[in-house]
């Protein structure tokens, strides 16, 4: 499990700055074929919810809030009732997610890329009901969402 999780987090970072790949030796195929599964459905807004959207969605089905920034980011301003899990202790921080994996997530960074990085990882995992805000908390308050600040 390790393992393919190395492998898959690998990818998504080649992904993310568009380097191709010129083999495929250093990936297994059982790995690479979930991942091709996994990229191959992903929908054309990749799991991005507008802000006010994930507010309507805060306030009518409760899923739990994902701040996957860094501790001293959260504490200057956050979206109430987030829960912060930075993106880099989340492999540790399972106990903290939902049991259910079907339970409404909403993930969040400053500005995007971590949050659909951890909604990539989360998906992975098996938890099917996460989106990210599109543009993270900037794109919150730039649609005049209220934040909790210190």
């Amino acid at each position: 499990m390790k393992k393919t999780l190395v492998a898959l987090i690998g990818l998504m970072l080649a992904l993310a700055v568009a380097v191709p790949a010129t083999s495929q030796d250093w990936i297994d195929k059982n790995t690479l074929t979930t991942t091709e599964k996994f990229l191959t459905a992903l929908p054309g807004d990749f799991y991005l919810i507008d802000p006010a959207a994930a507010q309507k969605l805060m306030e009518t089905a409760k899923p739990l809030i994902l701040d996957v920034r860094e501790k001293s980011e959260f504490e200057g301003e956050r979206i109430a009732g987030a829960v912060n899990i930075p993106l880099r202790e989340l492999p540790k921080a399972l106990d903290r997610l939902p049991d259910g994996r079907g339970t409404p997530i909403v993930v969040y960074c400053a500005i995007g890329h971590r949050g659909a990085i951890a909604m990539t990882v989360l998906r992975l995992w098996g938890y099917t009901n996460v989106r990210s805000i599109r543009n993270g908390l900037g794109g919150w308050k730039a649609a005049g969402l209220p934040v909790v600040t210190k």
